[in-house]
């Protein structure tokens, strides 16, 4: 009796091990055009769609470059880490952050300070870097009921804008009370994360497209400056070193995959530096004011 149990369930759990591996690429990709972090079904059901060469490391010269954080949003729970640019593969843990599901990190341009966006509460704050203790400034209002964020953006937290990111919409944010004020629609649908570089200029990858994008920051409309040549699902992050203009990106593939790469604002490419493992992340990097870059 023990036996044929036993061998029923194992019969079950082969066929749906079998019926998860039979989902179309098609189905995989749509399922990963989401903004959230990877659900723990996809590997199973959709790994099998990542192309080899997604998994390798396209090797650079040594560059010994500013400090640079990202929170890990596959550790268990969510972690900052930090590292030297651009050796993303080799970054180390500094603190669990609790319960705060960040889709959004930023370093105010002037003082340093990191903020972040908690997704789950909307709440907005500051993130300790030695003990990734975050403290709540204010609680985003008046975006659209059940919005999720995906990327924040801004050059002073005093002087302003700070700008918040949805899949489709720009939004400015009142430091004082937390209102969002909406700026306009990109006119793409999955815009997964934007950066603001030391001009003022604001970029943003959208991974329905997969494809790097230049945003007017008046209006919120976006356009197009190529494709990355990666094929990004769920959590995405990107951000400038403002020390050398330099975008950089952490793309998920899926899987436990990531790769980060350095962005061609001209072409949207995505150059592979490492590949970091089992990382799915939100990052941040220092401005110009407090580091200085320096190549070997």
């Amino acid at each position: 009796m023990r036996k044929s149990t036993v061998a029923v369930l194992f019969a079950t759990l082969l066929a749906s091990t079998a019926g998860a591996q039979q989902k179309s690429d098609e189905e995989c990709r749509a399922a990963g055009n989401s903004t959230q972090r990877e659900p723990s079904w996809w590997a199973a059901a959709c790994g099998h769609t990542i192309p080899a060469s997604a998994r390798q490391v396209v090797k650079r010269p040594n560059v010994i470059g500013d400090a640079a954080f990202h929170v890990n949003l596959r550790a268990t729970p969510d972690a900052l880490q930090t590292f030297a640019l651009p050796s993303a593969s080799a970054a180390t843990t500094v603190a669990s952050v609790g319960a705060q599901v960040f889709y959004g990190l930023e370093h105010d341009n002037a003082t340093g300070v990191m903020y972040g966006l908690d997704n789950a509460t909307l709440q907005l704050g500051t993130v300790d870097k030695t003990t990734a203790a975050f403290t709540s400034l204010l609680t985003i209002t008046g975006m659209p009921v059940g919005a999720s964020t995906t990327g924040l953006a801004f050059q002073s937290w005093a002087a302003g804008p700070v700008y918040v990111s949805t899949a489709t919409d720009l939004y400015t944010i009142n430091t004082t009370t937390g209102a969002a004020t909406l700026v306009g629609p990109f006119g793409t649908t999955l815009m997964i994360d934007i950066a603001i570089n030391n001009a003022g200029q604001m970029y943003g990858h959208d991974i329905g497209s997969d494809s790097l994008y230049s945003i007017n920051t008046a209006t919120g409309a976006a356009t197009l400056i190529g494709l990355t040549g990666h094929l990004a699902n769920f959590a995405q992050s990107i951000d400038f070193d403002k020390s050398t203009g330099i975008l950089y990106g952490w793309i998920y593939i899926g899987t436990g995959v990531n790769q980060f790469v350095q962005f061609d604002l001209a072409t949207g490419a995505g150059t592979i530096l490492n590949t970091p493992t089992n990382i799915e992340a939100e990052g941040a990097l220092l401005p110009v004011a407090l580091e200085r870059f320096s190549v070997e």
